[in-house]
């Protein structure tokens, strides 16, 4: 059997290989920020809706709302 001829079956299954695991890596990261913004809008809109609030704090890394008032922590509450 001649192995010269059989090189482009291998360098075709890489570049699928590396085709496919590109695209999950976008789809993953898409997946990641859809999540991410989905919780900002969430701390946003409901937990700190209130006028009293004068600004909003979510931290990704705790899951932990923050509402302020003024410069002082009024409230903060954990999302998802």
């Amino acid at each position: 059997m001649n192995k010269k001829g059989n090189g482009w079956k291998t360098t075709a299954f890489i570049f699928i290989g590396l085709w496919l695991l590109t695209v999950g890596t976008f789809i993953w990261l898409i997946a990641i920020g859809t999540e991410a913004i989905n919780n900002e809008t969430e701390c946003a809109v409901n937990v700190c809706e209130d006028d009293t609030y004068t600004a909003y704090f979510y931290d990704d890394m705790d899951g932990i709302c923050y509402c302020y008032s003024g410069s002082e922590i009024v409230h903060q509450e954990y999302i998802k």
